[in-house]
């Protein structure tokens, strides 16, 4: 009895607060919900679709070096996002249909300058590495590390602490870290 009042009463909280900011997104789709906790850089530069969820804790980091009108960070229709998952989408992260990312998740399109031996590294800024794409349909593990540049094929499983560097195929499994892509599952 207690927990479902307790269940509802967070449910319609988790309505209520991602009403309040769905606003300042660049596009906000139907059904779409934020757990609390999240910290979200530049909304302005993100589209959310619909029926989207981001779990606790998720920090979305978008940013403005796109010099045209289009969103840093793209996360289309039916994609669930698990806690503490981080997205780095500084210039180009489109995340497709129906993707599955669980728990404590990394990806993103920059990283840091290492060019100076000189100046500490978080000093020296970020650069942009590649597009990130997660195609339709796939799912990563918890605790995977998708480097700049990679696109993970559709319907691709991503295993647990997987620390994908390379491009995988459609239909394909990779595990390991550095991780191996098997194809044709």
């Amino acid at each position: 009895m207690i927990e479902n009042i307790i269940k509802k009463f967070s449910n319609s909280y988790y309505k209520f607060s991602t009403f309040l900011i769905s606003k300042r997104f660049k596009k906000f789709g139907k059904n779409s919900l934020i757990q609390t906790g999240c910290i979200i850089n530049h909304p302005n530069k993100i589209e959310i679709g619909q029926n989207v969820f981001v779990g606790k804790q998720v920090w979305l980091n978008a940013d403005k070096w796109r010099e045209d009108d289009r969103a840093s960070l793209i996360i289309k229709d039916g994609v669930h996002i698990s806690r503490f998952t981080h997205i780095n989408a500084f210039k180009d992260v489109i995340i497709e249909e129906d993707v599955l990312i669980g728990e404590n998740v990394y990806l993103g399109d920059t990283d840091h300058v290492r060019k100076s031996k000189e100046i500490a590294i978080k000093s020296q800024g970020h650069e942009f590495k590649g597009r990130v794409l997660l195609k339709k349909g796939s799912l990563i593990c918890k605790n995977a590390i998708i480097a700049a540049g990679v696109t993970i094929g559709k319907n691709s499983t991503v295993g647990p602490g997987a620390y994908v560097i390379e491009t995988m195929p459609d239909y394909s499994l990779a595990i390991g870290n550095p991780a191996r892509i098997y194809e044709n599952r």
